[in-house]
């Protein structure tokens, strides 16, 4: 598949040819699907919420500036938001399922080394609920999982660099007292 920046994919969207819109979403859909399951631990609620959040960007593009953030860092801020106000809304408390989603693992010859992973990663997902707050919970899983910069996640979530880098200080103290207690 030929790759299309982005700015072009959009522009073309707001012209008039909206089903261009589906190369974004195929685009973007498995790293946005992995973000927003670290955050909620719950495939049903990721999927609704995936939903939701390219309906909202879709609806949103024409608010998109590219000369304030590129489109992902932009994309991530919307599907933040839009997850944290599920979870305040929700006010449910995720248990971290053991469901492997073997869409995720596709092509890779050892799936028992996977599996171990996959058991290491819901544990510190679990850790992570337990003794960060929802805001640390994000900046963690945006580093973390979503591989965005500090910078990035400064520009989605609105908040300074340094308070960025002190957030994964303490996530990383917390979540580190906690493993070795166990």
């Amino acid at each position: 598949m030929i790759k299309v920046d982005d700015k072009v994919i959009i522009k073309r969207v707001l012209n008039g040819e909206k089903d261009l819109f589906e190369l974004i979403i195929r685009k973007y859909h498995r790293e946005i699907f992995t973000y927003v399951y670290n955050m909620t631990g719950q495939y049903q609620d990721t999927e609704d919420l995936l939903q939701d959040i390219f309906f909202n960007v879709y609806l949103k593009l024409d608010r998109y500036n590219h000369q304030k953030s590129s489109f992902r860092t932009w994309l991530y801020k919307l599907a933040s938001n839009h997850t944290i106000n599920f979870l305040k809304s929700a006010q449910k408390k995720y248990v971290t399922t053991s469901e492997v989603n073997l869409d995720l693992i596709c092509d890779e010859p050892n799936i028992e080394e996977i599996l171990v992973k996959e058991d290491q990663l819901n544990q510190i997902i679990e850790v992570m609920k337990k003794t960060l707050s929802k805001k640390h919970q994000c900046i963690f899983s945006l580093h973390y999982f979503s591989n965005l910069s500090v910078k990035e996640i400064s520009e989605a979530l609105g908040i300074p660099d340094k308070t960025i880098y002190k957030a994964l200080n303490t996530s990383i103290k917390k979540i580190k007292k906690e493993v070795t207690t166990r």
